[in-house]
């Protein structure tokens, strides 16, 4: 079986993504990471989404980048 890191980098999380513990420090369970990655929204896709329906929002989130 793949290991939670394994699963989020599949989904195409970035390697910085923190998914073993909450924003005390609380470390999650294995079997919670995995459920976590399962009812996620890959991150490609959340943006392909976001730009095809407001890409008026990311044509300002580029201005701001350049």
């Amino acid at each position: 079986m793949l290991q939670p890191h394994e699963l989020y980098k599949a989904q195409g999380f970035p390697d910085g993504y923190v998914i073993d513990q909450d924003y005390r420090g609380n470390r999650y369970a294995k079997d919670k990471q995995v459920a976590r990655c399962g009812n996620a929204v890959p991150p490609p896709f959340a943006r392909a989404l976001v730009e095809a329906n407001l890409p008026e929002l990311c044509a300002v989130q580029q201005q701001e980048v350049a």
